[in-house]
């Protein structure tokens, strides 16, 4: 896998860069810039070599359908005022084409087509565990390289597979059991502990092994974490040398059932080890909290997190010749 560092560009040269634009906008403005932000140094060095990013991606799940409210055009004044107007293209939401989401070929060489890109860089990292055109299809047909923060993304989080400072702790929260399970699995086996919060605590189905710390209490109505469970995982946290964090431990949105990732984000944050936390969620209750720049890495991904730590490789890095 090449990084962009190396890419062959030129003055002129079209480049076509999948980004994470999927970011929460209301009324026409961005809520949470973490994910733009994090594009702009690969943004800013294609244009210093001269080239012209064309920048490509989705908001939300629109299903093949033009939807006003997920325009990516509605990014045109963050990136005006971060690039410059004249620096860079942005294109439509991907996703208003049904042809994203099932790998067409076809679609991909219309986008070629289209933007009159030379160069294909993937800089959005959350999207890397989908088989979608853009992601798969897209560097099949040109060159292809990887963003900057992709390149940062990979580094750390390899780090966590093959030479974690141990206790390795995971902690992973969130409400829809199936979809963290695997997560869960996976970190049983190469974590020293695996710490369980908010819906899927109470959820849990199978054999409690040794090493799998499940809620022993809650607050009214289970939507947070209990003092006797916080007490319980805060001992536990401040003995780890590094710690891994995908999803909140309550009902966040609600500010009366903050407590729990409040305390939980107090001890990973004072604790000594290095801290890894990603998923959309967990950016944005740790950013209510207060404590979301005390983290030492936030990646970018949430699902896609995960499943890199489970599979040790993503399917569009696959595709960009990523082999771990």
């Amino acid at each position: 896998m090449e990084s962009l560092k190396s890419a062959p560009i030129q003055k002129g040269t079209r480049v076509f860069v999948r980004c994470d634009l999927d970011v929460p906008v209301s009324e026409g403005k961005v809520n949470e810039v973490f994910r733009l932000s994090n594009l702009i140094p690969t943004l800013k060095l294609i244009i210093q070599k001269g080239g012209r990013p064309i920048i490509v991606g989705h908001m939300g799940r629109p299903e093949g359908i033009f939807r006003e409210a997920l325009s990516t055009m509605q990014l045109r004044p963050f990136f005006d005022s971060t690039l410059g107007e004249s620096n860079y293209e942005l294109l439509q939401n991907l996703r208003f084409d049904s042809r994203e989401e099932k790998n067409d070929i076809e679609f991909a060489k219309e986008l070629i087509e289209k933007t009159k890109c030379t160069l294909y860089v993937n800089e959005s990292f959350a999207n890397s565990h989908r088989k979608h055109t853009s992601m798969i299809e897209l560097p099949k047909l040109l060159p292809h390289f990887a963003g900057l923060r992709l390149c940062e993304e990979l580094s750390i989080l390899s780090k966590v597979l093959k030479n974690p400072k141990r206790p390795l702790i995971a902690v992973i929260g969130g409400v829809k059991l199936d979809s963290k399970k695997p997560a869960i699995k996976k970190f049983l086996e190469i974590a020293d502990g695996v710490l369980v919060g908010g819906r899927i605590g109470l959820d849990w189905d199978e054999l409690i092994p040794p090493n799998l710390f499940l809620p022993v209490d809650y607050a009214e109505g289970n939507k947070d974490l209990g003092e006797k469970t916080l007490a319980h995982f805060s001992k536990i946290l401040q003995s780890a040398r590094t710690i891994v964090w995908a999803g909140p431990m309550g009902l966040f949105e609600d500010q009366n059932y903050r407590h729990g990732t409040k305390v939980i984000a107090q001890n990973v944050a004072l604790s000594s080890s290095f801290t890894i936390v990603g998923g959309g969620d967990t950016i944005a209750a740790l950013k209510k909290v207060g404590y979301l720049e005390k983290m030492d890495f936030v990646s970018t991904g949430g699902g896609a997190m995960l499943e890199f730590l489970i599979q040790g490789n993503l399917p569009a890095l696959e595709a960009l010749g990523y082999h771990g």
